[in-house]
């Protein structure tokens, strides 16, 4: 029998829900749909906030993590950060205003246009 290798982590906002004074109860955008906590040591969050226990619930943050995994443990969190991260930056940029930026289609069908588009 083989296993399905994990995937990549991916870049994902969690939100805290309680703080206790060891570990701390997370909610994964894209993880079974936020409906289950995944525990995080405190002292993680309170470094990356800079906020005390107490002002931590409701906070959001983003982190890496494998959105496949079916514990807690197997999500291996980790590059914690408060702000969102900035977006990816792309190898080549496109001119202001060039057809990378454009988008061809109505409101309810919109897809990018394409240099490459058939």
């Amino acid at each position: 029998m083989t296993l399905n290798p994990p995937t990549a982590h991916t870049l994902t906002r969690g939100t805290i829900h309680r703080a206790g004074p060891i570990t701390t109860l997370v909610t994964l955008q894209g993880w079974y749909n936020e409906q289950l906590l995944a525990p995080v040591r405190t002292e993680i969050l309170l470094e990356v906030t800079g906020r005390s226990r107490v002002d931590l619930p409701g906070e959001c943050v983003w982190v890496m993590a494998r959105l496949d995994a079916t514990t807690s443990a197997g999500l291996a969190l980790h590059g914690w950060s408060l702000g969102e991260p900035p977006a990816p930056r792309h190898a080549e940029a496109s001119a202001h205003g060039s057809s990378a930026d454009m988008w061809a289609g109505t409101l309810a069908n919109s897809v990018p246009a394409s240099r490459w588009a058939a």
